[in-house]
């Protein structure tokens, strides 16, 4: 138990660090708007998912140990969906609907879509 602990304890500050560093990277050097940050790395983050997903349905099966580190850990690390909720009510609360649905709606639309991608190539 306490080595399922770490392995998700190890990928999700691996997953949480690299978050901010894009999230960061994007806000600050290319896109000075918050929500794109979160955007990008939770559409990586779904694809990624899925990825690690179709390989551990797939005949490759992954370890219970990857599985630990890849997808509850990493991935739980590296994407948001508190910072997505909050950046979505913040568009919003400063009368922005129409970026907040977009932010919103493509957000569910491109990430599923994403999840479904990495699913598919994960068990190829």
């Amino acid at each position: 138990m306490i080595k399922n602990v770490l392995l998700v304890a190890l990928g999700g500050g691996l997953g949480s660090a690299l978050r901010f560093l894009v999230q960061e990277a994007l806000h600050k050097q290319i896109l000075n708007f918050s929500p794109y940050g979160t955007f990008a790395v939770n559409m990586l983050g779904c694809f990624l998912i899925g990825l690690f997903m179709g390989w551990a349905q797939s005949e490759k099966h992954l370890t219970e140990s990857t599985n630990l580190l890849l997808i509850s850990g990493f991935c739980g690390g590296f994407t948001t969906f508190s910072t997505f909720a909050i950046q979505g009510n913040n568009l919003l609360l400063e009368q922005k609907p129409i970026q907040a649905i977009l932010y919103i709606g493509l957000s569910i639309m491109v990430g599923m879509g994403l999840a479904y991608l990495g699913l598919k190539l994960g068990k190829s």
